[in-house]
């Protein structure tokens, strides 16, 4: 007796599914911080210098050689090697009677008697019989100049003072108080400046003996021209450097 054996196939295993891969968190950024702006520091304002009231704003060098005066006023280191204005003028013939040398300007007179019997208006002592005054006069009268002498202006023929225009002598009154340094030097010939102060002489008028550029008021052929005063000094805030007055020996 046979009996059939019947076999049960081994059932396919069911595949195991693959897990899904957990990606990887994307890394949150670091946020960007916000610039900060550098602070623009406020300029501190630089204090305006004080002026000081300066005794001597100026200084009067009369260049011998030249026959040009010249004015001065302060640098920075407080010496006297700017120059504001210059002037025509006529010193003395013979050089020594006004030595180089410095000298602290000193007292002035409307009109002032020479010893060569003339006068001179706005005349200002500088030493001794030196002084700076207008062209000569005859007598002491504005209207009776010597026209001779205002055609020498630019020339060494004075006696010994320095001849000035009117309106030059009348500056340096109003302008250089006593003891203001005046310099007296051999000097250089300034071959530009003297033909632009010659040029500009004004021409005398005929029946007047008047000096053209004196501002008195009577003057009735006054010549005004600019003339604009030159400030005191471009460094309001310097005094004079106490070398700058080294006097000379007084003239007698």
């Amino acid at each position: 007796m046979h009996f059939a054996l019947t076999v049960t196939p081994t059932p396919t295993p069911t595949p195991m599914p693959t897990p899904t891969p957990t990606p990887a968190p994307t890394p949150t950024p670091a946020p960007t911080p916000t610039p900060v702006p550098t602070p623009t520091p406020t300029p501190v304002p630089m204090p305006t210098p004080t002026p000081v009231a300066v005794e001597y704003p100026y200084l009067i060098e009369v260049n011998k050689t030249a026959q040009v005066v010249t004015i001065y006023t302060l640098d920075e280191n407080g010496r006297y090697t700017i120059p504001v204005k210059y002037m025509i003028c006529s010193t003395g013939y013979k050089d020594s009677k006004f030595p180089d040398g410095l000298y602290p300007l000193k007292e002035r007179y409307d009109w002032r008697y020479m010893l060569d019997g003339t006068y001179g208006k706005y005349a200002t002592r500088i030493s001794g019989h030196i002084l700076f005054h207008t062209v000569p006069f005859e007598t002491k009268d504005s209207n009776d100049m010597y026209w001779s002498k205002y055609a020498e202006l630019g020339e060494n023929t004075s006696g010994g003072c320095i001849r000035l225009l009117a309106k030059d002598a009348k500056w340096i009154q109003d302008n250089c108080p006593e003891g203001t340094p005046v310099r007296s030097i051999k000097g250089e010939e300034m071959p530009e400046i003297k033909q632009q102060l010659l040029d500009a002489i004004p021409e005398l008028v005929k029946g007047y003996g008047w000096d053209p550029t004196d501002p008195d008021p009577e003057n009735p052929i006054y010549y005004e021209e600019p003339d604009a005063t030159p400030m005191p000094t471009r460094v309001p805030w310097v005094t004079p450097d106490p070398a700058e007055f080294e006097w000379s020996r007084e003239l007698d």
